[in-house]
């Protein structure tokens, strides 16, 4: 399973790959969801380091948490989950964190261009599942990214590589 992963502004695309064995109920889970292309607006992470973000359609079921990692890697695609309600931070942050409202549940995925440390958020339970690398055009991603955090959200465009 591979994406293609656009900042059609800047403009830069990378491919991934998902870790089908690895993380197989997330991953398979991630890429349904993607049958049509997603074209949203991505934002840099404030507290974990070098990561932008987009959530993802709400998924059928909520997947486990697999293949954990607290300290990813550059090119690593990270996945979080958070039920209804699950943390105060979504009723603070209003409609900006949770695209169907303050209390709907969280489906995030996360593009790591540089140094990432989840452990800041290892007491609350915040864990994330390692689900795909990057494996085509790292560098201009993340001096994209990296302007990304200068300037805001900006688009994001992910979707489906399908096999031939």
């Amino acid at each position: 399973m591979e994406l293609a992963v656009e900042l059609p502004d800047v403009p830069v695309q990378v491919r991934a790959m998902l870790y089908e064995q690895r993380a197989p109920s997330v991953c398979r889970s991630i890429f349904e969801s993607l049958v049509e292309p997603l074209e949203t607006q991505t934002s840099h992470a404030c507290f974990c380091g070098h990561q932008i973000f987009c959530f993802l359609p709400a998924f059928p079921t909520p997947p486990p948490v697999e293949n954990i990692t607290l300290r990813s890697s550059p090119g690593d695609l990270m996945f979080f989950y958070a039920a209804e309600n699950a943390y105060a931070w979504m009723h603070e942050e209003g409609g900006r964190m949770a695209p169907e409202g303050p209390t709907a549940a969280v489906y995030e995925l996360a593009f790591n261009y540089g140094a990432v440390d989840l452990s800041y958020f290892a007491a609350e339970g915040w864990q994330g599942s390692l689900v795909g690398r990057i494996t085509a055009g790292l560098e201009a991603f993340a001096d994209a990214c990296a302007q990304t955090l200068e300037h805001g959200t900006t688009a994001l465009r992910v979707s489906r590589i399908e096999s031939p």
